[in-house]
């Protein structure tokens, strides 16, 4: 019967768009984050509680959907002047409002030693809040 049909899911199973941040604040040690790339082009791809943010700059952040909770990471190795090689975590949590599709995250960032040498420097953390408003491309 026609209204018996199921609801639709946000982004499921692609959706391309434009997004559209909000404010940040990031510490200048922070040198791998990438807040500057989280905007414009994007293409959302979700299947049931997987979602995958693929930003036309070139960053992917990927993780679940379970609920209203939105929990994505990007993850990235770098070698550093201090003979170590760091990881650096960016992490966007928060609430997908399943009537609009439109989603509120906060931002993380953190750094962590993959390979020490035994004299690495002091990890650096940030955080931001964005509202990602993703708008369709028709």
């Amino acid at each position: 019967m026609p209204g018996d049909a199921a609801p639709s899911v946000c982004y499921a199973p692609s959706v391309q768009g434009t997004v559209t941040p909000g404010a940040s604040s990031i510490q200048s040690c922070a040198i791998w984050n990438n807040v500057s790339n989280l905007m414009g082009g994007v293409t959302l791809t979700r299947d049931a509680t997987m979602l995958t943010m693929a930003f036309a700059t070139g960053v992917t952040f990927s993780g679940t959907v379970i609920g209203r909770n939105v929990e994505l990471t990007y993850s990235h190795l770098h070698d550093f002047t201090d003979g170590c090689k760091w990881r650096a975590t960016e992490t966007l949590s928060g609430d997908l409002d399943p009537a609009t599709c439109v989603m509120m995250v906060s931002y993380r960032y953190v750094e962590t030693v993959e390979i020490s040498n035994g004299a690495c420097a002091t990890p650096c953390g940030a955080t931001g809040m964005f509202s990602l408003s993703v708008a369709p491309i028709l």
